[in-house]
């Protein structure tokens, strides 16, 4: 497995925690009380994980949006929607 994968797959195993956890808590009795603290503290380790990776991609489209990195298309859709939805506000405007 290259670096890539590896990633890939701790994003999958870091979105999926808090499920497992619970599943973990609901059944404690089935498994090893060495093993479960460890696997708990895994858990909320991966857990923590998700929830900066969320914060990051969150940051990061903003920081995409303010350095102007997007795409020449999406701002003009914007700018026409916004302009379309001010001219048509104004003719049920005259008209009523």
């Amino acid at each position: 497995m290259n670096n890539e994968d590896w990633i890939g797959e701790a994003k999958f195993i870091a979105s999926n925690a808090k499920q497992n956890l619970i599943m973990i808590n609901n059944q404690a009795s089935l498994i090893d009380p060495v093993k479960l603290s460890r696997n708990i503290k895994w858990l909320e380790m991966m857990i923590d994980l998700n929830n900066h990776e969320l914060a990051f991609a969150k940051e990061q489209q903003k920081k995409a949006r303010l350095a102007g990195r997007t795409s020449l298309r999406s701002r003009l859709k914007s700018l026409l929607s916004s302009i379309l939805t001010v001219d048509q506000q104004k003719r049920k405007g005259e008209t009523v």
